[in-house]
């Protein structure tokens, strides 16, 4: 996991070996920041790494990933205001 680019990434989990992948998302697009705090300067959007899948095997998580990354793009644009 990157800090400088973050992508979207497929890891194996280490307590029961299950494959998930995880992607920085908007804190304001998955509801732990308010988006009026944003816009009146009070709060800041910020990234959070989130489990988005999980399967039992690496190419179901890659072929979900290819299906859907149009979603995940939306979900990790983070929340700004000019």
């Amino acid at each position: 996991m990157s800090k400088r680019n973050p992508k979207p990434v497929v890891e194996q989990r280490e307590f029961d070996k299950a494959w998930q992948v995880l992607t920085p998302a908007s804190c304001v697009r998955i509801g732990h920041t308010d988006k009026e705090l944003v816009k009146e300067h009070k709060a800041v959007d910020l990234p959070k790494w989130v489990s988005v899948f999980v399967s039992k095997n690496k190419k179901e998580c890659d072929k979900w990933l290819d299906t859907n990354r149009e979603y995940v793009v939306k979900l990790m644009t983070l929340y700004e205001v000019a």
